[in-house]
């Protein structure tokens, strides 16, 4: 969801001002970071009085979504940039206000755009490892770090729970991936 609206506003951002390029090379700089830098440099900047963030579980989601934006954007810059924009204006010109004007000329294909942006961040969050690893609190993993850390202990009944733990990630995986498919489907065919 935070990656969505912010992917959105971004794409929306580099469309719409003289320094388009600029957002767009700041906001996708994070595909070129491993996640476990964007982890360490989260703990280390939010991670310690005055601003403490790591009691509030926020840090996890926030690192999910900047690893998650800048695929948002690669996935939602197309479609707006391959919308005719003139939509848009003559609704302005006919006294629709700019948000009315920007969901007339957008609205249809981005909902469609929008669904498979959600759907592939929450992919991403879901198998996300790496920022996880420094931020997650030893009394709330998430599931890929749990996955680790039963593959650490000694045992076959271990590498058994983290092996269908793995298969309970991957099935998760892919049914979302079949919604967000039928969604889309289904609203195509409307």
């Amino acid at each position: 969801m935070i990656a969505g609206l912010i992917g959105v506003l971004a794409a929306m951002s580099v469309l719409a001002h003289r320094f388009g390029r600029a957002v767009a090379l700041v906001a996708l700089a994070p595909l070129g970071l491993s996640a476990a830098t964007l982890g360490l440099g989260l703990m280390l900047s939010f991670g310690r009085p005055p601003i403490d963030l790591r009691s509030l579980d926020l840090l996890i989601p926030l690192a999910h979504s900047l690893v998650a934006v800048p695929l948002v954007i690669a996935v939602v810059l197309p479609t707006l940039r391959a919308t005719d924009a003139r939509a848009a204006t003559v609704a302005s010109a006919l006294g629709a206000r700019p948000t009315r004007a920007f969901f007339t000329a957008y609205g249809p294909t981005l909902r469609i755009v929008l669904l498979a942006a959600g759907g592939l961040a929450a992919c991403v969050s879901l198998g996300e490892f790496g920022a996880a690893s420094f931020l997650a609190r030893s009394g709330a993993p998430t599931v890929p770090l749990q996955i680790v850390r039963l593959l650490q202990r000694p045992g076959d009944a271990s590498f058994g729970v983290a092996a269908a733990l793995a298969m309970v990630l991957v099935i998760g995986t892919v049914m979302l991936i079949l919604a967000v498919d039928a969604l889309g489907r289904r609203r195509l065919a409307r």
